[in-house]
């Protein structure tokens, strides 16, 4: 009898510290955690979460973007420096509005969640379709032209990036359906997917051509160049105005160095819980040990 109320007492502490472990792993705790490659925040958060597989270059105050386990544990898994290039597949918005993108490094097995008001975007296809969405004209599906069948051509992040993807043609050209013209007057073709390769431009002109044929002067500006140019003609027309700016945000400090880091919250309910789930496991142990002492 005693054995079997022993093996009972040792099976009911087993399963009461495989629950609190499972509750406590989501506190902060400074111990080298092993990370899967499936982020479990994310798995529980799935609908949640926002498709977006675009390269953003980390800008977090004090030259660092902290990445955590998950927007609601401040756990630090790592930091990036300012300038470091990552993708980011998801995001996920918080109840405060606070956006938080996902950071995977299969490499080093971690994953983890930074803010996206610390990361910005790189200039790429989505970015040039909408700086020159008025410029891009919508066309008939056409196919390139025969003559290059076989031949290698150069596929575009977008019209005047600097590094395109040479492609062997192969049985079909690529289709593109939305046409632009550049400040040389050649038209590009927009490729929705070709091998592969999605969303991407063509040189209908010159497809064949690399960077230094295309663009023997350097690349053409993209970016916000036509919001600085609209700022610089406001500045000019309102002088005034923009001395009074200028001496005020010299006396504010630098946003970056002192505004106050975002930091995920650590859900009171799971603080709770987990406090009282441990004193339960302490006082359920206690009682068995005084049973099985009195039994002796």
């Amino acid at each position: 009898m005693k054995k079997r109320t022993r093996q009972c007492a040792v099976l009911i502490c087993c399963i009461l510290f495989t629950i609190v472990g499972s509750m406590v792993s989501v506190l902060p705790v400074s111990a080298d955690i092993i990370w899967e490659p499936e982020d479990m925040f994310y798995n529980d958060h799935a609908s949640e979460c926002t498709y977006v597989n675009r390269a953003f270059t980390a800008n977090g105050p004090n030259g660092i973007v902290i990445v955590y386990k998950n927007p609601e544990s401040p756990q630090k898994v790592t930091q990036l420096e300012n300038g470091t290039v990552i993708y980011i597949s998801y995001t996920y918005q918080d109840s405060d509005g606070i956006l938080w993108g996902i950071y995977e490094n299969t490499n080093a097995k971690k994953t983890g969640w930074m803010p996206m008001e610390y990361m910005e975007i790189v200039y790429d296809s989505i970015s040039f379709a909408e700086e020159f969405q008025e410029e891009i004209v919508g066309a008939v599906e056409q196919d390139l032209d025969s003559q290059y069948l076989g031949q290698e051509i150069y596929l575009w992040e977008y019209p005047g990036a600097e590094n395109g993807t040479p492609m062997q043609t192969q049985e079909h050209l690529p289709t593109y359906s939305h046409v632009f013209q550049d400040e040389e007057g050649r038209l590009w073709g927009n490729v929705n997917y070709y091998y592969g390769m999605k969303n991407k431009w063509v040189c209908i002109d010159q497809p064949t051509a690399d960077f230094e044929a295309l663009f023997p002067n350097g690349a053409p500006q993209r970016g916000n160049t036509k919001n600085e140019q609209n700022n610089t003609e406001q500045e000019k027309t309102s002088e005034e105005s923009t001395k009074i700016s200028a001496d005020s945000s010299m006396e504010q400090p630098d946003k970056q160095s002192s505004a106050e880091r975002i930091v995920p919250k650590q859900k009171q309910s799971i603080v709770i819980i987990t406090t009282i789930l441990v004193l339960v496991v302490v006082l359920v142990t206690a009682g068995l040990l005084v049973i099985l002492w009195r039994r002796k």
